[in-house]
């Protein structure tokens, strides 16, 4: 199994970005690396689905966040199709992605006026409000990390699922992206009326009604750990 990657360094402490992919599942081309930005083609090999992925992390003065909107336009403007984006934007565009009242509305308003031209949607993150934390007693939160996409991928994965897993070592919670949580479909079960003219018909139905239900002791083992967890 071999894995290969793309980066973008860090300048001085903050910023760089890491892409890597499993080369027996992916297939990646057009790579395009700006300053805040790491863009590529993907393509599924099982399937030949192919889409554009960007990788972002957004700087934190206002001035060059206005000069990443700008990247980010001129991104979308050379990759037309379909298209992700995700990473540490430092950027918020609604007054619930901060648990405080000290919001830099211009550049909330800007942020959106990119989220509206670019037609995006974002994904909804599943049992999280706040990505990122200051760490102090008294913290500030805020959602900085995010994936949008436009509306034809998620025509083609209509059963994704985001979610954020532990920031153990981070001040930022990582993100985990599902592109196909749909559950397993159960056969429906039909009786034959024939069946009680086979020979060990009865037996059959005995040990059957006896033994325990299929898949129970799996699902109370899932329920304590996530209640202990």
């Amino acid at each position: 199994m071999g894995f290969d990657f793309l980066s973008l360094p860090a300048m001085n402490t903050r910023g760089g970005i890491l892409l890597a992919w499993q080369c027996n599942i992916w297939s990646v081309s057009n790579p395009i690396l700006k300053q805040y930005s790491l863009t590529v083609k993907i393509t599924l090999l099982a399937s030949g689905e192919s889409w554009w992925i960007s990788s972002v992390y957004g700087p934190q003065f206002d001035q060059e966040k206005i000069l990443f909107l700008d990247e980010l336009r001129e991104v979308r403007a050379g990759c037309t199709g379909t298209w992700l984006i995700w990473g540490d934007f430092n950027l918020i565009y609604q007054a619930a992605d901060k648990n405080n009242s000290r919001l830099n509305r211009s550049m909330m308003r800007r942020f959106r006026q990119f989220i509206n031209d670019c037609e995006l949607q974002e994904l909804f993150l599943k049992g999280r409000l706040f990505t990122w934390s200051n760490e102090r007693d008294n913290p500030t939160l805020e959602r900085l990390d995010r994936v949008f996409v436009s509306e034809d991928w998620t025509f083609t994965f209509p059963n994704h699922e985001l979610s954020a897993l532990a920031s153990e070592c981070s001040d930022h919670a990582p993100l985990l992206l599902k592109t196909d949580c749909s559950l397993p479909r159960c056969l429906r079960f039909r009786f034959e009326n024939f069946w009680p003219k086979c020979d060990g018909y009865l037996q059959v139905v005995e040990e059957a009604w006896n033994s325990p239900l299929p898949g129970h002791q799996s699902w109370l083992m899932s329920s304590v750990a996530w209640t202990t967890s």
